[in-house]
């Protein structure tokens, strides 16, 4: 049977903190090799070095990237000045891999190479917001406090579960700030302690609770969390019933748009798929179909 690829190049993002290289390949190269005519393995140890490795594969058929959804959020970076880029395939090697589950990959690593080898081809939409991208979500208020709240310490002790911690500590804390915005057109005033403006379905490492959520209908959904209150936790809870909607509750609202401007009175951090170095204002725009994705 011949490869269903001629040219791949796997890359392990060796910054970002990865400890098990040796047997992240092991689980994932025999397989991939059977699917590709030639594969090329690199590792890079800086964000500059990843970047040149991301820009020398632009060429290639398909790029495997192991990694999580800040390795993701990297190559996508470069990849937005590539006129061609190659076919994505995950391989979920972070702490969340938010996109991956949103994808439907396999977690462990041997399932997910056979899946996404195998696999179809999916279109997918990536989101502008100021002059970088996103692919999962990017959020202001309570999310972006949490992420960068989170103890180092905790995260390599408990991973995933250290979000959790910091966003229960957050909670408590939080404070209301007036939001503007403008989603194709139409202005609203709100009252929120969390926006997001979601791309993907799963939100460390949790099925976001609104099922219109699609990362291929040129569509971003806009959830503002408007208390951080009990009942506000329960409603938000309550999404993930049959026939519960956003317009039925009180502390949650939901829009959604292709275009969005944000601002609020003062600046505030920005999280994308978990990385924080933009703040408001921010104008978001959905890129229908951009990049191609490999999927079960």
């Amino acid at each position: 049977m011949m490869p269903r690829f001629n040219k791949g190049v796997l890359l392990i993002n060796g910054a970002a903190g990865q400890e098990t290289t040796e047997q992240s390949l092991a689980e994932v190269v025999p397989t991939l090799v059977k699917h590709c005519h030639q594969l090329t393995l690199v590792q890079t140890f800086s964000l500059e070095e990843f970047e040149q490795a991301c820009i020398d594969s632009l060429e290639s058929d398909v790029l495997f990237l192991i990694g999580g959804d800040g390795t993701l959020h990297s190559a996508i970076q470069v990849m937005k000045n590539g006129t061609n880029t190659p076919l994505i395939g995950l391989l979920p090697g972070g702490t969340c891999n938010d996109f991956a589950r949103t994808l439907g990959i396999p977690i462990p690593l041997r399932e997910a190479a056979l899946s996404i080898a195998t696999g179809k081809v999916r279109e997918i939409d990536w989101v502008k917001i100021n002059d970088r991208l996103y692919m999962n979500f990017a959020g202001i208020g309570l999310i972006a406090d949490a992420s960068e709240n989170i103890n180092p310490s905790l995260k390599e002790k408990y991973g995933k579960l250290s979000y959790f911690i910091s966003a229960m500590q957050t909670f408590k804390k939080s404070e209301p700030f007036l939001i503007s915005l403008e989603i194709d057109g139409f202005f609203y005033e709100e009252i929120a302690v969390m926006v997001l403006v979601m791309n993907g379905t799963s939100l460390g490492t949790h099925r976001f609770p609104l099922e219109a959520i699609n990362p291929s209908d040129g569509l971003l959904d806009v959830i503002l969390i408007q208390s951080s209150s009990m009942k506000a936790i329960s409603e938000w809870f309550s999404l993930s019933q049959t026939g519960v909607f956003p317009e039925d509750l009180t502390n949650v609202t939901h829009y959604r748009g292709k275009n969005i401007f944000i601002k609020t009175k003062e600046p505030m951090n920005i999280d994308t798929d978990g990385e924080i170095y933009l703040q408001t204002p921010a104008v978001i725009e959905i890129v229908p179909k951009s990049i191609r994705f490999l999927c079960p």
